[in-house]
């Protein structure tokens, strides 16, 4: 399975150590566009950063949805996790009861 990080650059930086492959991400404007250039040939697996997850949801929820999608899980940045975040397992089950 390809995994794709999104992400700041010390963050791509250290999954790059890991070998995987990934985008930085300056502006929380950029994430929508690049989401949309994802399939799920290029990539079965996204990293995102929480913070980039929290400002792009809308981006983030519509691939979630979209059954031809890469899965995406959101990760702490290199400062660590953001305080009281919602767990992923109970995103999911939020979403599915839509």
């Amino acid at each position: 399975m390809k995994i794709f990080v999104l992400a700041d650059a010390d963050t791509v930086l250290v999954y790059a150590l890991a070998g995987l492959k990934g985008q930085v991400v300056t502006s929380a404007t950029e994430v929508p566009a690049i989401l949309d250039g994802l399939t799920s040939e290029s990539a079965g697996l996204v990293l995102i950063t929480e913070t980039l997850a929290q400002n792009n949801r809308d981006a983030v929820e519509k691939m979630m949805l979209d059954p031809g999608s890469p899965l995406i899980v959101a990760i702490p940045d290199i400062n660590g996790p953001l305080p009281k975040t919602v767990a992923n397992t109970e995103r999911l089950v939020s979403l599915m009861r839509r």
